[in-house]
C-alpha cells in the first residue's frame, strides 16, 4: 500500500538564529544609508543587477543560481520591515527551497506556469555602497516588472529591491535579496521569481 505520509524535508544547512539576527541587523542598517557616492561601485553592482534581470527574463535559471552565494536567501516579505521568523511571508528560500523551485520549473510540469509566463524587468534608481571590509556590499534599486501570459491579463510589479552582496573569490555574489513589492498585502497571483 502507497503511503500518503510525506517524508519530512531537511531543515537548512545555515538558517540560524545567527543568521536571521544578522539579517535583522542589515535591514536596519538600511535606514542609515546616506547617499551613494562611490560610482565604480555602482556601476558595477548595476552591472550585475542588469545581468541578473536578464538571465531571469530569459529563463536561464541555472545561471542564475551561480549568481548567488551557497548561503542566500531569496526573500519576498508580505510585510516591508517584518522578522521573517514571526510574520508570514510571501516567500522566504533558502538555496535548497531555490533549487527545488528551478528543478520544477524545468520540467514543464508546473501547472501555475501554464501557459509559459513572458517576464520582462527594469531596474533603476541602483544606489551601492561597499563595506569598509571590502568583501560586502549593498545594493539597493527599484524594480518594475512585466508579465504576460497567452489569454491571461497582464500583471505588474513594482518594487524596491535590496541587495546583500559579498566577494566569493574575485566575483560579487548574492547572498541576500529582498523584493519589497509595493501591492504585497494585495492577493498576488503565483510568481515565478521576482
Amino acid at each position: 500500500m502507497l503511503s500518503l505520509r510525506k517524508k519530512r524535508p531537511e531543515p537548512s544547512r545555515y538558517l540560524t538564529e545567527a543568521y536571521y539576527d544578522a539579517l535583522m541587523a542589515w535591514q536596519t542598517a538600511a535606514q542609515s544609508y546616506g547617499p551613494s557616492e562611490d560610482a565604480a561601485v555602482r556601476t558595477e553592482c548595476e552591472a550585475l543587477l542588469l545581468y541578473e534581470a536578464r538571465l531571469l527574463d530569459t529563463r536561464q535559471f541555472e545561471a542564475w543560481l551561480n549568481l548567488l552565494t551557497e548561503d542566500c536567501v531569496y526573500w519576498v516579505p508580505a510585510d516591508i520591515d517584518a522578522d521573517p521568523r514571526t510574520v508570514v511571508t510571501v516567500s522566504f528560500d533558502d538555496r535548497r527551497r531555490l533549487e527545488d523551485r528551478i528543478i520544477r520549473l524545468e520540467t514543464g510540469f508546473a501547472h501555475n506556469q501554464l501557459p509559459d509566463r513572458r517576464m520582462r524587468r527594469m531596474i533603476t534608481n541602483v544606489e551601492a555602497w561597499e563595506a569598509e571590509d571590502g568583501y560586502t556590499r549593498r545594493v539597493m534599486a527599484n524594480e518594475h516588472v512585466f508579465e504576460h501570459r497567452t489569454g491571461k491579463p497582464r500583471i505588474e510589479y513594482v518594487a524596491g529591491l535590496d541587495y546583500w552582496l559579498e566577494k566569493v573569490g574575485p566575483r560579487w555574489l548574492i547572498k541576500v535579496k529582498q523584493v519589497k513589492l509595493l501591492n504585497s498585502l494585495d492577493g498576488l497571483d503565483t510568481p515565478t521569481l521576482l
